[in-house]
């Protein structure tokens, strides 16, 4: 059986007691053209999963159905600890690409990390004091504290990435996307960024990682998602589900 047509592996009934978030035949695209097909795939609460895939495989058009950002052209089931996601939207915390975002916009870093309350605000309401201390801890936990009153213009691209994860996490989020969040950090950002995330994956969160290099992904990553062809080719414990053969799948390679 080609690694196209695996089933993805089941877990066990302990696995699945531990799902926070559960994707059943998704299919997502824009209009009526569908980019990700029939996938399905579970994330475990205290568990980082990696999400793979060469480019084109689907994994964007994944991260924004499940952040809310496209609406699902089908799905059998899209829950958040056994109900509609759309309802915990507030319980997800999103870090975007560096490249989405506009760095020369008139903002300080402290601006961005209280951002992400806004969700929680009803639109007559301000940021009150139940805001600025999350923001205050948030930058603390990231390290960018001291960097509270910079203008976004002037960060490094390690203190980039970490105002984004700071923002992320002012809402204490109990399921994290992470899309490409080492992308233009050096060494050090890196572990800083991954020490923080493991802290959050060690108080129970679950966590979505989306990043490209595998030989880090197997390192670390508790479970993986890989995508090939708009498909889901395998999920799982990262020993036992990124076998060769699903490599070779999501590159186009020989057999």
């Amino acid at each position: 059986m080609s690694a196209l047509h695996q089933v993805p592996r089941e877990r066990s009934n302990g696995d699945c007691d531990r799902a926070m978030l559960r994707v059943s035949h998704l299919t997502a695209g824009y209009g009526r053209h569908a980019i990700l097909e029939d996938a399905s795939f579970a994330l475990r609460r205290g568990a980082i999963t990696g999400l793979v895939g060469a480019n084109g495989a689907g994994k964007s058009t994944l991260v924004k159905t499940l952040t809310g950002l496209i609406k699902p052209l089908a799905a059998d089931e899209l829950s958040f600890d056994g109900q509609s996601l759309d309802h915990f939207r507030q319980r997800l915390g999103y870090m975007p690409q560096h490249t989405d975002v506009d760095w020369q916009f008139p903002a300080t870093v402290a601006d961005v990390v209280r951002m992400g309350r806004l969700p929680r605000l009803r639109w007559w309401q301000w940021p009150g004091r139940a805001d600025r201390e999350a923001a205050t801890k948030a930058l603390h936990e990231t390290g960018m504290d001291s960097h509270a009153r910079m203008p976004i213009g002037q960060l490094s691209g390690g203190q980039r990435q970490r105002t984004l994860l700071a923002r992320t996490l002012v809402n204490e989020p109990d399921l994290l996307i992470l899309d490409e969040p080492f992308a233009g950090v050096d060494a050090a950002s890196q572990d800083a960024i991954m020490s923080i995330i493991r802290a959050r994956r060690d108080d129970g969160a679950a966590v979505l990682l989306v990043h490209h290099n595998l030989a880090e992904v197997t390192h670390y990553c508790d479970d993986v998602v890989a995508l090939g062809h708009g498909r889901v080719l395998a999920t799982g414990p990262v020993a036992e589900a990124l076998q060769d053969s699903v490599v070779n799948e999501m590159f186009g390679l020989p057999a």
